[in-house]
């Protein structure tokens, strides 16, 4: 889900649970996960349509402030 859409849908409290995982495929990188409440799940993507990832934590729970998500797990 692109980034847009996910803060769109923070804000509509769509969202049940928001993780901060390993990326399975690059273990030295995070990814985020987005829980809806209708079950589906989603990784966060740039506008891109790429996944976003990065080594540094800091840098994703930045990201997930700044589109109004209010707490996440971290899984490292």
């Amino acid at each position: 889900m692109k980034l847009s859409e996910a803060t769109v849908k923070a804000g509509e409290h769509y969202f049940e649970l928001v993780e901060i995982r390993r990326n399975p495929a690059e273990i030295s990188e995070f990814i985020i996960w987005l829980y809806g409440s209708d079950g589906k799940s989603f990784m966060l993507c740039g506008e891109n349509d790429s996944v976003l990832s990065s080594r540094s934590t800091d840098l994703l729970i930045s990201t997930l402030k700044k589109a109004g998500f209010k707490k996440a797990k971290i899984y490292f």
